[in-house]
């Protein structure tokens, strides 16, 4: 699709907040005074607008610092510490929750940069659509389930949709490329950083209560952020046996292990299983698979080994005994609630509800999420609503991937498989993590679709001399065919 002119871009940036600003003078003369400093951030944005490459990489250290973490750890440290009254409990939350918010608003700000500036993608964002749907569906749902509200339901569409919003916009290879390779880096410069960060400042890399490596983050977060690290890192080696991908996909491995967190890396399992077994020929040559079976092992052993059985004292337990972590405890909740009302749930919001946080066996677990994409959404959107969602999700990323490379959409759709797996056991959507990973999606799908554009031109050139070749080559006749029609 076409761009916005140059010379209008300016203005759709300038004049809506010019307007916001009037009206914020006129309706409340008092917040618009202490909203001033805001315009400090106007540079920064018209900055950022020039220069979307920055703005991505920001966004991607952004995540990789895991600045929601440090915020929630900052608020803690201060009401635990006495320096705050009871009632600055509450601002202390409101800080906590603004690196979430951030993390959630980074990716639409990112879109609407690319639009305003290379305008709208040609594929159709079914996800988004989805959840729209379904966000119209709780106008009426929400009044009848009596669980959510209206202003939760639009803070959960913003938190749903920020994973695929990004799809919307049309950007250069580059910037896409750059998002492709800058998610492996994420989870290593939460391990790096997060280790320099505990040996000078009060910070924990491992977690006191059960020593979980957890970097910047915590160690479920920086777990999921390696399943995408892994999944990219494997398509950039496949894309050309370079070895430093497999380096880079092995750290993200072991960071992975060293966090004990079952699911992502039965993830990360299957995906490479998938991956293993699907790519052949060209894309992944026996040769390479011996290569890397034989030429791993030693290194595998000595370093991936050691941290497997680290990662194995969790998945079997002391006793033996598998530990579900809650899930058995926390999911009867949301098959009680989905049975009340099975085709259209509660509305959009409501599985973040729908358990008590008071409920004492809820303080024990420290935690009312669903751990269930699955459960979570059948109770936002009812069963019909879930389907839809995950629906759009495998029809956006199979149709994406129809005309890509060999390599990447083998490697796509065995993430896609992984990831739906994945859904079953953690919160892969709602979720940092799973905003990140699904900009991975999208950001390799969009390169793709670029290099297909790119490539068929060269393709038609290279068959039109092959054409003419021939052409010619029959227009000449040879010398014996002259001497017969002589003779």
């Amino acid at each position: 699709m076409r761009s916005v002119p140059s010379t209008l871009r300016p203005w759709l940036i300038i004049l809506p907040l010019g307007a916001a600003l009037l009206g914020a003078a006129i309706a409340a003369p008092e917040m618009a005074i202490r909203l001033a400093p805001v315009l400090m951030l106007i540079p920064a944005a018209l900055l950022f607008y020039e220069y979307p490459l920055a703005f991505a990489v920001l966004m991607l250290a952004v995540y990789g610092l895991g600045v929601d973490f440090e915020l929630v750890r900052l608020s803690a440290s201060t009401v635990r510490d006495g320096t705050e009254a009871a009632a600055a409990s509450g601002a202390n939350e409101g800080i906590a929750a603004l690196g979430a918010v951030v993390l959630k608003v980074m990716p639409f700000t990112l879109a609407a940069m690319l639009m305003l500036r290379y305008g709208f993608a040609p594929a159709v964002n079914w996800p988004f659509l989805a959840f729209t749907a379904i966000a119209a569906m709780s106008l009426v749902v929400l009044p009848m389930g009596r669980v959510g509200d209206y202003p939760e339901m639009v803070r959960s569409f913003v938190g749903s949709t920020a994973p695929f919003v990004l799809a919307f916009a049309a950007a250069p290879r580059r910037l896409w490329s750059l998002l492709c390779k800058g998610v492996i880096m994420v989870p290593l410069v939460s391990t790096a950083v997060g280790v320099l960060y505990s040996l000078v400042g009060p910070h924990y890399v491992l977690d006191p209560l059960n020593q979980r490596f957890q970097g910047m983050h915590n160690a479920p977060f920086l777990a999921g952020f390696c399943v995408t690290a892994v999944f990219a890192s494997t398509l950039e080696y496949l894309r050309g046996f370079r070895p430093v991908w497999l380096a880079l996909g092995a750290a993200n491995l072991l960071v992975l292990l060293a966090t004990q967190a079952r699911a992502p890396t039965a993830a990360v399992a299957l995906f490479l299983l998938l991956v293993f077994i699907a790519a052949r020929g060209q894309v992944f040559p026996l040769r390479r698979k011996a290569d890397l079976l034989m030429g791993g092992m030693l290194p595998g052993l000595m370093v991936l080994v050691p941290a497997f059985l680290f990662a194995m004292d969790r998945f079997i337990g002391v006793d033996g005994e598998f530990n579900y972590s809650g899930r058995d405890v926390i999911w009867p909740y949301f098959l009680d609630a989905i049975q009340n009302r099975p085709l259209f749930g509660y509305g959009l919001g409501a599985g973040k509800l729908i358990v008590d946080p008071e409920d004492p066996l809820i303080k024990l677990l420290r935690s009312n999420a669903a751990h269930n994409e699955y459960l979570r959404l059948a109770v936002d959107g009812g069963i019909i609503g879930c389907a839809a969602i995950f629906l759009g999700i495998i029809a956006w990323v199979w149709a994406g991937t129809h005309r890509l490379p060999r390599a990447d959409r083998i490697v796509l759709r065995c993430a896609l498989v992984a990831a739906l797996m994945h859904a079953a056991f953690d919160n892969v959507l709602i979720a940092s993590t799973g905003v990140l990973q699904f900009i991975w999606f999208t950001a390799t799908m969009a390169r793709g679709r670029l290099e297909a554009r790119s490539a068929a031109p060269a393709a038609a050139r290279r068959g039109w001399r092959s054409w003419a070749g021939r052409n010619a080559a029959a227009a000449v006749p040879s010398h014996g065919a002259g001497r017969r029609r002589v003779a």
